[in-house]
């Protein structure tokens, strides 16, 4: 028998209770078309509910970057640049004595202290005090000179058995070196104090003490 040419080209589908029915192809696309989306759908949802899981329970921000200031604090920090602050004399070059702890005037260290004790009515104490000054000028800062009123602080003065005016005590990195009973110019206070310092006395067998005693 011929087909029927007006007849549409279709399926025959059996169901489980013998029922035959026919299926255009039209119909087959629509059907393949809704399964398809349904399976997209499907893989979406599972790649949400993935993602989902993974999602932490607080945000983490991330670090701030470092400015600029904060570097520049860091590198002056690890690498100090030297400024007028820092390496300006950081005490006075005379002072007079206040009644502190004296092993805290004596202690200081990277210079030699000349603690002088004078008196008020002394003219002798006034000279003194005036060429010490002098020498730590010249000396820029490796000299400091503190004053002791002996009438004020008898008590002090007797400890250091201070008979006379002016008495000086040398001193360096808390050692005292040496006693000068008198007044001397400023000149020849430094070839003393460089003489003492060097050990020059010693080595030649000449006394520091006659760089004074030959001072007019």
């Amino acid at each position: 028998m011929a087909p029927n040419v007006g007849h549409t080209i279709g399926f025959h589908l059996t169901t489980k209770r013998g029922k035959i029915c026919y299926v255009t192809p039209h119909q087959c696309m629509l059907v393949l078309a809704l399964l398809g989306a349904f399976l997209v759908s499907c893989d979406d949802a599972d790649e949400q509910q993935g993602a989902a899981q993974n999602i932490p329970t607080s945000i983490s921000r991330p670090s701030p970057q470092p400015s600029r200031e904060s570097l520049d604090v860091c590198r002056s920090s690890l690498f100090p640049i030297p400024t007028e602050l820092s390496t300006s004399q950081s005490y006075e070059l005379y002072s007079s004595y206040s009644g502190q702890d004296i092993r805290q005037v004596t202690g200081v260290s990277g210079r030699t202290l000349w603690l002088c004790f004078t008196a008020p009515w002394c003219p002798h104490s006034a000279d003194m005090i005036r060429e010490l000054k002098q020498l730590a000028r010249e000396e820029k800062g490796h000299v400091q000179v503190v004053e002791v009123n002996a009438d004020a602080y008898p008590a002090l003065a007797e400890q250091f058995r201070i008979s006379k005016v002016p008495t000086t005590l040398l001193y360096t990195e808390g050692v005292k070196l040496r006693t000068i009973e008198g007044a001397y110019n400023a000149a020849s206070l430094r070839r003393y104090l460089h003489r003492v310092l060097s050990r020059d006395d010693e080595a030649q067998g000449s006394p520091a003490d006659a760089v004074l005693r030959s001072t007019p």
